[in-house]
């Protein structure tokens, strides 16, 4: 991790990832910001003013072996770059922070927008207000505590040092543990407010969860990289207006030569700090999450190793005597911030940081990044946070690009959502890794193991079965009961009859009765004997239970199971269509009025049966009863149309997919 942040908590575990909504939220108390100009892209109608579109197309990732020496020596001997070999600590350390951008290549990157500035503490207090009446647990950032409420600090300070004694960083660690119940202002340590600063001390799921709340999500790190380079090929934050190296006199460019700009300031306080689309606080302000899990070569590992080869022929690369060390549990953070003036390195825009998820760093935030699908970046955001991926088979994903949803924004005089409500699926990359699979065996299977479709989130309550918002994973069960349990049945309902037929005569039950097969076959399938008493039963019952919740088996059943505890919760009944081979097919969604006011969503659905035969899908339709009124023309909402299926669902394709190789 690069060393420029003072304050860094480091946990094992993730904070966990609440599912909420954001419903009637009072509007943010950020300045105003002017209306924006009416969208010509009917995509981006009623979406919040404060996100800029970053138009699509080919942006420049990572360095080459000769700028990767160039900068590092730029960056140690300012005035004469040729000297940086004579301080060989210095320059060494510069190569190692950046080595692991080697490789350099174009990627197309598809239209997106992209918050105007980094979240702002003002608007981060929206979400804590929020989560906190509705009683989740939610941990107000560390100086909201520290210095927003510094007279309960100072009275917690004897238990800080019986809990965490002889710790300098025991505020830290019982800020972590007992924040959920800590008092907080958004204020400094002299009361005046920081509401225009950018948040910190967020983790990364915590950005995750605020992101999703909106229905945004974190950019990656190649759509942030389009939107600090544009269509350039500069290195540094200063583009076309200077030359294309750094000197002394660059750090003044951001003003971070001068005390004013060495600490955290408001957003927009420096407009050398925006990118090339009007982006504020790009550079050099507060490193800015972006979305993805793993700290890698920037552009895959073949074109790093190619880079890395040219390096090594290189007298003063050569230096740097091996790559850097990957890990696949760490998070990213780009654009420097505030104290990058002590390691200029840090403001290359291809510069990273690695984190741990868990870290809370106060000179780390984020900015919000949104698609134009609707409902797309909310199921994405939550999707990677604490989801329970238990009944997931090796190499199954949730395929982004078959995403469906829609979405309605109620928004502020400052464009800030004051409301937000979607409907999101997304359903599985396959149902089966067999090659052999065929669809009518395998859904003969879910008698015993229900079928993994993909991954349902709302912001709205379900109803029949009630259900609170939040995100779910989605499986299938056919009608039915497999001939070992209805055999299993007919036996239990046999002896027990046959046992309260005893015990009416006063007669003990045989220990051999409790030894037979069939109890532990219901057992499976969560029946009871008692479900077996009656009489009733002697022609067989019509429901399993999965987690204690009973479903039938007249019918094919959708099952819903919960996101962070992997139980079902709830059944409902699939329509009468039954899934069946078809070719592939784009994802479809409609929210039509129901009985009393209710909306019910219609989803059409494929999935591919095989892994290796994409294009044969098993289709799916799926409804559901939401507890909200339908669309109208006073409420419209976002729908799926053709327009949003034409922009990719999901974010750009990961670099080291790119084939094009660049020349600066």
């Amino acid at each position: 991790m690069l060393p420029i942040l003072r304050t860094s908590l480091r946990k094992t575990t993730l904070t966990s990832l609440a599912v909420g909504s954001l419903v009637h939220v009072a509007a943010c108390q950020a300045t105003p910001a002017a209306p924006a100009a009416p969208a010509a892209d009917p995509r981006l109608e009623g979406l919040p003013s404060f996100l800029l579109p970053v138009p699509g197309g080919l942006v420049e990732i990572g360095l080459t072996a000769e700028e990767l020496v160039n900068t590092a020596s730029e960056c140690v001997s300012p005035r004469k770059p040729a000297n940086a070999v004579r301080a060989p600590e210095k320059f060494v350390t510069a190569l190692r922070r950046t080595a692991s951008t080697l490789g350099s290549r174009k990627v197309q990157v598809e239209t997106y927008l992209l918050g105007k500035w980094p979240v702002k503490n003002s608007e981060y207090e929206e979400f804590v207000r929020h989560q906190r009446q509705r009683k989740a647990k939610v941990r107000p950032p560390y100086h909201w505590w520290r210095y927003g409420q510094k007279p309960h600090y100072e009275q917690t300070l004897p238990e800080i040092a019986r809990e965490f004694p002889k710790d300098s960083e025991g505020a830290v660690l019982y800020w972590w543990r007992h924040g959920f119940d800590l008092p907080y202002s958004v204020a400094d340590d002299r009361g005046q407010t920081i509401g225009e600063l950018p948040v910190s001390f967020v983790t990364y799921a915590e950005a995750m969860e605020f992101a999703g709340w909106l229905g945004m999500r974190l950019p990656t790190e190649v759509e942030w990289t389009r939107a600090a380079r544009g269509d350039g090929t500069h290195l540094w934050p200063w583009g076309t207006s200077q030359p294309d190296v750094f000197d002394e006199k660059k750090l003044g460019f951001l003003e971070l030569d001068k005390a004013s700009g060495q600490k955290p300031t408001p957003i927009g306080a420096f407009a050398n700090a925006a990118g090339p689309y009007g982006h504020q606080d790009m550079f050099g302000r507060i490193w800015q999450l972006v979305a993805g899990l793993g700290y890698g070569p920037i552009n895959g590992q073949q074109p790093f190793d190619e880079a890395w080869a040219q390096l090594q022929k290189d007298k003063a690369g050569a230096m740097l005597t091996s790559p850097p060390g990957w890990r696949p549990d760490k998070v990213l953070a780009k654009g420097g911030c505030y104290l990058s003036w002590q390691e200029p390195v840090q403001l290359l825009i291809d510069a990273r940081a690695p984190l741990q998820p868990a870290d809370v760093l106060e000179g780390a935030g984020f900015r919000l990044a949104k698609s134009l699908k609707p409902g797309f970046d909310m199921l994405y955001s939550l999707v990677r946070g604490q989801y329970n991926r238990a009944v997931f088979g090796a190499d199954q994903v949730l395929d982004e690009a078959k995403q469906v949803g829609i979405e309605r924004y109620v928004l502020a005089a400052n464009g800030f959502p004051t409301e937000y409500r979607s409907v999101s699926l997304m359903p599985v990359n396959w149902l089966t890794n067999d090659k052999a699979a065929e669809l009518a065996k395998l859904l003969e299977r879910t008698h015993t193991a229900p079928l993994l479709l993909g991954a349902f989130a709302t912001t709205e309550p379900i109803k029949d079965p009630d259900l609170p918002p939040g995100l779910y994973t989605l499986l299938y069960r056919k009608e039915g009961m497999p001939k070992e349990l209805t055999e299993a049945i007919k036996q239990g309902h046999k002896e027990i009859q046959a046992a309260l037929k005893q015990k009416g005569k006063g007669e003990e039950e045989k220990a051999d009765d409790k030894k037979g097969a069939w109890r532990e076959v219901i057992k499976r399938f969560g029946i009871t004997e008692a479900d077996l008493e009656t009489k009733e039963a002697a022609r067989g019952l019509d429901f399993v239970r999965i987690d204690g919740v009973q479903i039938p088996t007249e019918n094919d059943t959708f099952l819903l199971m919960s996101s962070l505890e992997g139980k079902v919760v709830g059944a409902i009944p699939a329509s009468s269509h039954r899934p069946a081979p078809v070719k592939a097919f784009a994802s479809e969604l409609t929210l039509e009025k129901g009985d009393k006011e209710k909306a019910i969503a219609k989803f059409r659905f494929g999935v591919p049966i095989r892994a290796t035969e994409p294009q044969r899908t098993a289709e799916f339709r799926f409804y559901l009863t939401l507890d909200c009124e339908p669309p109208s023309a006073g409420k419209p909402w976002r729908m799926p149309n053709t327009a949003y299926q034409a922009a990719p669902a999901n974010a750009p394709a990961a670099p080291n997919s790119a084939k094009n190789n660049s020349s600066r």
